[in-house]
């Protein structure tokens, strides 16, 4: 078989990987606040210790600078699944336990594409197509916590070009530009307490909303070789204001029992969701040839997510908007990869993130207060093809929602409980 024809095959093999993943919706967030981590299986393993070390196409996301690290021409594709549970115990306003009501069983897909192509000495292009934030949450239906949420889907994608420039053999930059597209449903009970106490019915109507959006950001990112051990990456995604509009729909309105009372109508929405930037920097140490180290630290400005208020066409008493006020949030992070053999890679990683969540604000969107992520994974290599596969185990911290409690907010005295994920990832690379 000659060489042309090799490279034809991987080519359609990679096409084909990526189109079965990309028919799949991307995958929901498990990382705090709402952004993901799982952007390639290796990245995953690693617990994203990617930022110093690079090494291979999804480097793109995690620092694209280390793109001058790569020779030729390679793409990788990336589907990761995601398996988020956990329970909320709940209590009235009396400090009377009202029950435990568990998270729907759910699994996500979250595909992701590279392609890095080096074009001469000094310069390099990559694109990168992958999700960067996302959320998948469904509560049981008339669970005490309806009134706040009782179930939200995020699903985004973004498509960032970025190009690298070696200055010299030590020090590399980069810059890129992205557009995000995004769709977002979300229902919640109406708030009617006060109204149907009156009419002995219970807990009535439904408000759902369907938006989307499109937003544009860009990045910028320094990969430093000091000798053959140590490197640094110092990685800034600038900040995005995702526009959302879409349609607001009622059902199961006191109306439609009770003529006395108006009907609502549905109605066009319009809203803004602002996405943090932030900043990572990393320090890689390869003490020997087959054996690397890796510390990281992502430091996220939640405070820009202030809100996520809704505006409907003909404003109507049914959508309750909250202030959130969340925090600066600390992503830490260890790894090490080691090369028994030449076809192999042995792969371990820890990471930590400190929580956004004001407890004043917390509400049921995000149901965390922090996280531990545990990872392994090995990687494979034969001629110039990769294959990786990845687990990551999620602990999340259990979240207390006695200070946000209120009846306005729908947000009901009680805490998480057994809060956790298990995320799978599989990673198919190809070097021409």
């Amino acid at each position: 078989m000659n060489r042309f024809s090799m490279r034809a095959r991987a080519l359609c093999a990679l096409c084909l990987f990526v189109s079965l993943s990309f028919l799949l919706p991307s995958g929901k967030a498990f990382a705090e606040g709402f952004a993901i981590m799982e952007n390639s299986a290796r990245g995953m393993s690693l617990a994203g210790g990617l930022i110093a070390r690079g090494g291979d196409a999804s480097t793109l996301a995690y620092n694209p600078a280390a793109m001058t690290l790569l020779d030729g021409t390679q793409m990788q594709a990336n589907l990761a699944v995601s398996q988020f549970y956990w329970g909320v115990d709940t209590r009235d306003f009396e400090g009377n336990d009202t029950g435990n009501y568990h998270s729907a069983h759910q699994t996500w897909p979250i595909p992701a594409f590279y392609i890095t192509h080096q074009v001469n000495d000094r310069l390099w292009f990559g694109l990168a197509s992958y999700t960067r934030f996302g959320l998948g949450v469904k509560y049981p239906n008339e669970w005490p916590g309806g009134y706040n949420l009782q179930s939200v889907q995020l699903i985004t994608n973004s498509l960032n070009p970025s190009i690298a420039y070696k200055i010299n053999d030590h020090l590399s930059v980069a810059a890129g530009v992205e557009m995000m597209s995004a769709s977002m449903q979300m229902r919640k009970n109406l708030n009617q307490n006060a109204m149907i106490s009156g009419f002995g019915l219970g807990d009535l109507g439904d408000v759902n909303i369907n938006g989307h959006g499109v937003s544009f950001g860009g990045n910028v990112a320094l990969h430093a070789k000091i000798n053959d051990q140590w490197s640094l990456g110092l990685t800034y995604r600038a900040p995005m204001s995702l526009k959302v509009s879409g349609k607001t729909r009622y059902d199961r309105q006191l109306a439609q029992l009770n003529p006395a009372f108006n009907m609502i109508q549905n109605s066009r929405l319009r809203g803004t969701l602002h996405l943090p930037d932030s900043i990572g920097f990393g320090v890689a140490y390869k003490p020997l040839e087959n054996l690397s180290f890796e510390a990281d630290a992502v430091y996220t400005l939640w405070s820009r997510f202030r809100d996520f208020n809704m505006y409907m066409k003909d404003p109507v008493n049914a959508w309750q908007n909250t202030d959130r006020h969340w925090r600066n949030s600390w992503t830490l992070g260890l790894s090490a990869e080691y090369k028994p053999v030449d076809w192999m890679a042995l792969r371990l990683g820890f990471m930590y993130e400190t929580s956004p969540m004001n407890l004043g604000n917390a509400d049921y969107m995000v149901p965390s207060n922090g996280r531990n992520y545990y990872t392994a994974g090995v990687g494979f290599f034969y001629g110039n093809w990769t294959f990786d596969l990845a687990y990551m185990y999620i602990h999340n911290h259990v979240l207390d929602y006695t200070d946000a409690a209120s009846i306005e907010s729908g947000v009901v005295p009680g805490h998480t409980t057994h809060p956790h994920a298990h995320n799978f990832g599989i990673g198919i690379g190809y070097k021409f």
